[in-house]
């Protein structure tokens, strides 16, 4: 809690501060956009840090096969990622790349499901 706290008040205190030197100078109020995005992603990252642990003790646990839930986080990888660098895309001004990204995010996201889908294909079989 207390880290979307902070990452709010950052953002908040960053995009007011970027937006009162636009006119000034917008390649600086875009770094400091940038810059406050990445402080943000680096605050994240302890929560994040933490939930990977609690979520692989979960895993383990449950006792699953790794082939069936490793497809699902690198599709959950593949689309923070398309969607962290697709909104820095557009904020530059380069929707048409971000469009593009998606589309190869989309594309990537797929890929890394046929496994998965194997999985369920040989499961169903065997059921019948």
């Amino acid at each position: 809690m207390s880290t979307a706290i902070q990452a709010a008040g950052l953002a908040v205190g960053c995009a007011a501060l970027a937006l009162s030197i636009k006119r000034e100078s917008a390649p600086l109020s875009w770094c400091l956009a940038l810059a406050g995005g990445i402080a943000i992603l680096w605050l994240a990252l302890d929560a994040l840090q933490a939930g990977l642990r609690e979520a692989a003790g979960l895993l383990q646990a449950s006792g699953l096969d790794s082939g069936i839930y490793l497809p699902v986080a690198r599709v959950v990888a593949i689309g923070v990622l398309v969607r962290i660098a697709g909104t820095l895309c557009k904020d530059a001004g380069q929707s048409a790349l971000a469009a593009k990204l998606e589309l190869a995010g989309t594309i990537a996201a797929v890929a890394a499901c046929l496994p998965l889908f194997r999985q369920v294909l040989q499961l169903a079989g065997e059921l019948v």
